[in-house]
C-alpha cells in the first residue's frame, strides 16, 4: 500500500483517548509476541513428534517387509497413534494461535489507522497554516520585520522548530504506514501458514484412521496366536529371570571390588563420588543407548499389551530399532562385564561410580572388561529379540544394588 494512500483518501474514524490507546496498543503488540513464542515452542514440538512418527513407522515397515504379526509390532502402533493424536493436538494448538494471532494483527491495525488519522489532520492543519503564511508574507519578510535583533532569532528559531515540526509529522505517517504494512503482510503470512497447517491436520486424521484399521487387524491375528503369545512370553520371562541374577551377581561383585580398592587405596572414594555426581546432575538429560527407537515394555509392573489378566514385571526399558543399530554408553565410565547370553546375544555392564548401566540383547560388542568409555562410545550392535524377531535392546539402571526407572532418567 502506497505511502500517500492514506493521505489520498482519508477515514472517518472515532479516535480513543491516547493513553487507552496507547496502552491497548501495547497489549496488543505484547499478545502477538507471546503468540510467537507459544508456536515456535509448538512447532518444536510437531518436528520432534514427526521424527518420532517417521521412527516407529520405519520399524513397523521393517517388521512388514518380514511378515512379523508381534505383540512389539501392537504397541509399537500404539505408540504411533498416540503421536498422531498429539501432532492433532499441537496442530489444533497452531491453529488456533494463528487466528488470535490474526485477530490481535487486525486490531492494531484499526488502532494504527486511528492514530494516523489524528496525526495526519495535526499535519494538515500544519501545512495549512504554512501555506496561509508564504501567500501573506515571506520567510526573509517575516525576519526583516522584527523591531530589533533579539525579536529576529526568536522568529528565525520559531521558524525552524515549525518546520521541524511539520517534518516530524511526516515521518511519522510514514512510520505508522509502514507498521500498518508489516501487519497486513503478517496477517498474509498467518493466513498461509493456517492453509498448511489445515492441510497438515486432514493428512494426519487420515494417516490416524489408517492407523486405527492396521491395529484392528494385527489385534485380531494375535488374538489368534494366543497360546503361543503364552509360551513366548514364559520363555520371555525365563530370560529375563536368567539376566536378573546374573546382574545382581555382577553388580554384588563389582560393589565388593569398589570397597576393596578404597579400603586399600582411600582417595578412590573421592573419584567414584565424583563421578557419582555428574551421572546425577545429568538426570533427566542423559542420551537414549541407542539413536532412535520406540519403548516397547516400559519400568515396573504393567499390563500385558494384548493378554488378559496377565502382567509383566520389568526392569528396565525394552527398545526396539532397526538392524545393525549401534548401542552406545550413555555415559561416561568402566566396562565391569561382558557376558554371553542365550541365543548368540551379550549383556554389557558399566559402572558410572556408584552406578550401573546395563545393555542386554546385543549380537556383537566391540568392548571388553575393565575398559574405560565414553559417553557416545559404542559397545555394540543391537540384536535379534529371539521371541519376536524384532531388534530390541534391553537398558537398565542400578544405583547400587537399587534399580531404578531409566525413563526418568534418559532424555525425552
Amino acid at each position: 500500500m502506497s505511502r500517500l494512500y492514506h493521505l489520498m483518501y482519508p477515514v472517518v474514524t472515532i479516535a480513543l483517548s491516547k493513553p487507552a490507546a496507547l496502552l491497548l496498543f501495547l497489549c496488543l503488540v505484547s499478545l502477538t509476541d507471546l503468540a510467537a513464542q507459544s508456536r515456535q515452542q509448538l512447532e518444536r514440538e510437531r518436528v520432534a513428534l514427526e521424527e518420532q512418527i517417521q521412527s516407529t513407522r520405519q520399524l513397523l515397515d521393517e517388521s512388514i517387509e518380514q511378515r512379523r504379526s508381534t505383540v512389539e509390532n501392537y504397541v509399537a502402533l500404539q505408540n504411533q497413534l498416540e503421536a498422531r493424536r498429539n501432532m492433532i493436538s499441537n496442530l489444533h494448538s497452531q491453529t488456533r494461535i494463528l487466528r488470535d494471532t490474526m485477530e490481535n494483527l487486525r486490531d492494531s491495525i484499526k488502532l494504527l489507522n486511528e492514530h494516523f488519522e489524528e496525526v495526519r489532520g495535526i499535519y494538515f492543519q500544519q501545512l495549512r497554516i504554512s501555506y496561509l503564511r508564504q501567500l501573506t508574507t515571506r520567510d526573509w519578510m517575516y525576519l526583516l520585520s522584527s523591531g530589533n535583533l533579539n525579536t529576529a532569532l526568536k522568529r528565525y528559531f520559531y521558524n525552524q522548530q515549525f518546520q521541524s515540526f511539520i517534518d516530524q509529522k511526516k515521518m511519522e505517517l510514514d512510520s505508522i504506514s509502514d507498521q500498518i504494512a508489516d501487519r497486513q503482510a503478517a496477517i498474509q503470512e498467518s493466513l498461509d501458514d493456517l492453509g498448511r497447517l489445515q492441510t497438515r491436520e486432514q493428512r494426519t486424521v487420515e494417516e490416524l484412521n489408517r492407523d486405527l484399521r492396521t491395529q484392528d487387524a494385527l489385534l485380531n491375528s494375535l488374538r489368534g496366536k494366543e497360546q503361543e503369545l503364552r509360551e513366548n512370553l514364559k520363555e520371555q520371562e525365563n530370560r529375563r529371570r536368567e539376566l536378573s541374577r546374573k546382574i545382581d551377581r555382577l553388580i554384588a561383585e563389582e560393589i565388593a571390588r569398589r570397597d576393596e580398592a578404597v579400603e586399600e587405596l582411600p582417595e578412590r572414594a573421592a573419584e567414584y563420588e565424583l563421578l557419582s555426581g555428574n551421572f546425577e546432575q545429568n538426570k533427566g538429560q542423559i542420551p537414549w543407548p541407542v539413536e532412535r527407537g520406540v519403548i516397547q515394555s516400559h519400568f515396573g509392573n504393567q499390563a500385558h499389551p494384548t493378554l488378559r489378566n496377565v502382567t509383566i514385571q520389568n526392569n528396565g526399558i525394552d527398545i526396539q530399532t532397526l538392524e545393525g543399530t549401534p548401542v552406545r554408553t550413555v555415559f561416561e565410565g568402566q566396562v565391569t562385564a561382558v557376558v554371553s547370553m542365550p541365543g548368540d546375544q551379550y549383556m554389557v555392564l558399566v559402572r558410572h561410580g556408584n552406578y550401573f548401566t546395563v545393555y542386554a540383547g546385543l549380537n556383537s560388542t566391540y568392548v571388553s572388561r575393565d575398559q574405560q568409555v565414553k559417553a557416545g562410545e559404542e559397545l555394540g550392535v543391537v540384536g535379534k529379540d529371539p521371541g519376536s524377531g524384532n531388534f530390541m535392546v534391553h537398558f537398565e539402571l542400578w544405583r547400587g544394588k537399587d534399580v531404578l526407572n531409566p525413563e526418568e532418567w534418559i532424555s525425552r
